[in-house]
């Protein structure tokens, strides 16, 4: 990745995950399997800034730390450190775990389940 933020993202930009065609990327890793989501999501992928990849947040605030915090695990993407992320959410009385079963993107292919879920949230 480093190398195509080098090559082709001007040092700072990750400009794709894989060489296309991307809709083979998008429907085996980020598992997008309706044909009307694949097609809405080819057309706004976008280069994202590689610094969320390698740069730990820091909050500095100390308000911040009172803010509510949740996570949500979405099970139907198998990822290692995503469950850890959950496991220590889960043991952690500042977090909130929520479970759904659905894909890494589940504002794109679960958004029926994600909507309540987040309404919820920002009403307590």
């Amino acid at each position: 990745m480093e190398a195509l933020v080098e090559s082709e993202g001007f040092g700072w930009l990750l400009p794709r995950f894989a060489a296309q065609p991307w809709e083979q990327f998008v429907r085996q890793a980020w598992q997008v399997a309706d044909e009307a989501d694949l097609r809405w999501m080819l057309a706004r992928l976008r280069p994202t800034p590689f610094g969320h990849f390698t740069s730990p947040v820091r909050l500095v605030n100390p308000a911040a730390e009172r803010l509510p915090r949740t996570y949500i695990r979405c099970h139907g993407f198998r990822h290692p450190g995503f469950d850890r992320y959950a496991q220590t959410a889960s043991q952690d009385p500042r977090w909130r775990l929520l479970q759904l079963e659905s894909n890494h993107l589940p504002y794109i292919t679960s958004p029926h389940e994600l909507a309540p879920m987040l309404l919820e949230l920002a009403t307590s």
